[in-house]
């Protein structure tokens, strides 16, 4: 796609397939929440891979009105609104193993995958370098989004997370968003999420690690 062409020749893809892992949201995690309850805390991490495949724009196109001629568009700018989905792999699946997903947008390791992750929201960034925000902003605040993490695959919605927040584009820069609910053993959730982007997948966007604590 010519959005991720752009992307790469500003540098991003160039940090490859980095990923780490975490901890997988079985039956053995079910257990832990338990005990971990009893000390009032629960604590959970996951990685996503974000497919490109999936991903749809609407709204400001461009051109980029601090550099019309420079940066034309189209390309999503500042208001654009998207939404994509990708895979939740348990921990220590990513970092020996690969970039999580297929250039087609598959799962590399099918009977690892542990949920679906669904990602809402709006570009919100906005510079004076070459981008005016958009799809292509340099650093810093890029979306305000809302991420819904499935964690059942055989009954969707029945044990969910949900949260949100800003989220920044720089690779391996930790962020913090609020969690405002869930389903199932997380209907009462609340706490906050660190968000950490620590790569690219072969589809072109990025792996994530999230590290949950949860009250």
């Amino acid at each position: 796609m010519e959005i991720f062409d752009k992307i790469a020749r500003r540098g991003f893809l160039k940090f490859g397939t980095l990923a780490i892992g975490a901890l997988g949201l079985g039956s053995a995690t079910a257990v832990g929440v338990k005990n971990a309850e009893a000390q009032g805390r629960r604590s959970l991490e996951i990685d996503v891979c974000c497919n490109a495949n999936s991903i749809r724009f609407e709204g400001p196109q461009g051109p980029n009105p601090d550099n019309p001629v420079g940066d034309p568009g189209p390309h999503p700018y500042y208001g654009a609104s998207f939404v994509v989905q990708g895979v939740i792999y348990p921990g220590g699946t990513l970092p020996s193993s690969g970039s999580g997903l297929l250039p087609d947008g598959s799962p590399e390791f099918p009977d690892s995958v542990i949920g679906k992750w669904t990602c809402r929201g709006w570009f919100i960034g906005d510079s004076t370098d070459d981008a005016r925000g958009g799809i292509l902003t340099p650093t810093g605040p890029f979306v305000a989004t809302t991420q819904i993490y499935d964690l059942d695959t055989e009954t969707p919605g029945e044990r969910m997370i949900i949260s949100d927040g800003v989220e920044l584009i720089d690779l391996n820069v930790p962020f913090k968003r609020p969690i405002t609910g869930g389903t199932g053993i997380y209907r009462k959730a609340r706490g906050e999420v660190t968000q950490t982007a620590i790569g690219a997948n072969q589809t072109g966007l990025f792996n994530f690690t999230f590290d949950f604590r949860l009250r």
